[in-house]
């Protein structure tokens, strides 16, 4: 039996990420009138495609190489996210976004591309989490477990595994989850000012490869917990030290891009 505060737990975590970012949008829309709203569906399905989509395909062919090797595979995750992901930020700013010039666009671009990934990877987990829980609470874990292995044996001990995973769900892990998608959309925006200003200013171009890099850098210690060379303290730490030091940057880059833009024009 799952107790009522873990459903609780789950199903505020799950709501959370869909509502924080659309309240940071709200804000952010209300304080600059000149953000537009496109840009922030944008961001949202650039991600989707590029990351969900073509992202995945790739996996699907080079994880089975570099599973064996915990340099391999932390070097590809890492680099892989990275490229497609920055990739996909300085397309959209290339072609859908070509006639937003100002850095506010990138701002609302960054929460999309965070958003839908708070919402995919965290909100869609969390409510399927406490659905379950309610599920179990209904017909037993016996007759969930065979739902969800679909009748098949073979898949019962994992199910009973995924299922298990909830049980121990609280207030720190809903408070940790909803820190560490804030903190990526926190990453997701200042890469976006950062990408827009090479996609948007002569001679910054070179910012979208370094873009790709920086994303890689702070990817590399989530590569590492998942092959157990990190503890998850030092994966926060590492990753809220660099986080904050790639939005010192991007916040000079917001405020800097303005006036090169006046200059240019």
């Amino acid at each position: 039996m799952f107790s009522s505060s873990t459903i609780i737990f789950l199903a505020a975590t799950g709501l959370l990420s869909v509502a924080i970012p659309v309240i940071c949008a709200i804000m952010f829309k209300s304080r600059v009138k000149t953000a537009p709203v496109s840009a922030l569906f944008i961001g949202a399905a650039a991600f989707f495609v590029f990351a969900l989509v073509l992202e995945q395909l790739l996996h699907a062919v080079m994880i089975p190489l570099v599973s064996k090797s915990d340099i391999a595979f932390v070097i590809y995750g890492a680099l892989a996210a990275g490229i497609f992901e920055e990739t996909g930020r300085f397309a959209a700013f290339k072609t859908l976004l070509k006639k937003q010039n100002r850095p506010e666009s990138a701002v609302m671009y960054g929460i999309g591309h965070g958003g839908c990934e708070a919402v995919m990877i965290l909100g869609m987990s969390a409510l399927s989490g406490a659905v379950i829980a309610i599920t179990v609470n209904s017909v037993g874990i016996d007759e969930m477990i065979k739902l969800a292995s679909a009748g098949r044996p073979e898949l019962e001990e994992t199910a009973r595994l995924q299922i298990e995973a909830y049980a121990g769900f609280g207030l720190s892990n809903m408070l940790l989850s909803l820190y560490e998608r804030a903190m990526t959309t926190a990453l997701h925006i200042s890469l976006s000012v950062l990408v827009f200003e090479g996609a948007k200013t002569k001679g910054r171009a070179w910012l979208y490869p370094v873009c790709v890099l920086v994303h890689a850098v702070c990817d590399v210690p989530s590569a590492m917990y998942q092959r157990g060379l990190l503890g998850l303290a030092a994966v926060y730490a590492i990753t809220t030290a660099l986080t904050a030091a790639v939005a010192v940057f991007a916040v000079r880059s917001f405020k800097r891009q303005p006036r090169a833009l006046a200059a240019a024009e």
